[in-house]
């Protein structure tokens, strides 16, 4: 058995990279040389506007204002050529030439790396890709000189004596729980018994339509402020209270009769949300002379 490669398919790849390969054929290389023929042929006259093509076509800058040079002294000195006497024309023909000459010897210094510029240029409207295509690693079908046939894809039945393994191990019976379960907290009420039995052998009892409702008042903690009984220069000391929102606070209180509830002072006060939330645990409020008619009575209500 050979193992050397087959030239067949050694062979194949070789047109395809160099077709992607634009530079490596010397007919593209002198096809895009074609501006050469501007500064050799014109006479310093001509020879900027290949420069001006390249420089503005590569965007190189140091190209195209080279060709402007080459344009505005070759221009210059070709129509001072006869004008002003022979000493003047004497040094114009010499400007000329040397422009001329210079422009050639530049242009030939500057085509290479304008035609490596020109083979990896690739216009926007083109497709993307890379410069070369892919090239196959392995033999197209059929082709002499290969070694081994071709794969069907079938698979060996697994060994008795070697049954497959899985990752994890099989799974017998239930598991027991990873963590012991947490014992139960006293802190926690007892459960409810059922709802449709704890109804019928416990009924509770009907609220009596005589004896009303109770009202409890919350009892001022120690340090509380009574927002019914409070004077303004206690309001004052509040956090988020002046003296000027004490006093508003003060003449609602005095207009309305007395707050039916903190919600009255928080709107009386024109307290925001996150202010009322610092002086909830702070304020009481004793709804003066008992129930008024059209605000809901403060604290809990206990059935009896």
């Amino acid at each position: 058995m050979s193992t050397a490669p087959d030239p067949a398919w050694t062979q194949q790849g070789v047109p395809a990279a160099r077709a992607a390969n634009p530079a490596a054929s010397w007919k593209w290389r002198v096809l895009h040389s074609w501006w050469l023929l501007l500064p050799i042929v014109g006479m310093s006259c001509l020879g900027g506007f290949g420069f001006l093509f390249v420089g503005l076509k590569a965007r190189r800058a140091a190209w195209w204002v080279s060709g402007i040079a080459y344009l505005v002294l070759g221009w210059t000195a070709f129509i001072l050529v006869g004008e002003l006497g022979e000493t003047v024309t004497d040094w114009a023909v010499g400007g000329v030439l040397a422009i001329w000459m210079t422009s050639i010897v530049h242009a030939l210094v500057i085509n290479p790396s304008w035609l490596r510029w020109r083979a990896g240029y690739r216009p926007w409207y083109a497709e993307p890709g890379g410069p070369y295509p892919p090239v196959a690693l392995a033999p197209p079908p059929g082709a002499p000189g290969t070694s081994y046939p071709p794969q069907t894809g079938w698979t060996p039945p697994p060994s008795q004596a070697f049954p497959p393994t899985t990752a994890y191990p099989p799974v017998t019976g239930a598991q027991p729980p990873a963590y012991p379960p947490a014992p139960l907290s006293s802190d926690f009420p007892p459960p409810l018994p059922d709802y449709p039995s704890a109804l019928s052998e416990h009924p509770p009892p009907l609220p009596s339509q005589q004896s009303g409702a109770t009202t409890v008042d919350h009892g001022g903690a120690p340090g509380s402020l009574d927002v019914n009984s409070a004077r303004w220069e206690e309001f004052a000391v509040l956090p988020g209270f002046d003296p000027g929102r004490a006093r508003q606070v003060v003449d609602a209180r005095d207009r309305r009769g007395g707050f039916g509830g903190l919600a009255e002072f928080t709107a009386a006060a024109n307290l925001a949300p996150h202010e009322y939330a610092r002086l909830r645990d702070r304020l009481t409020c004793t709804p003066p002379g008992g129930h008024r008619p059209g605000y809901p009575p403060s604290g809990r209500v206990l059935d009896v």
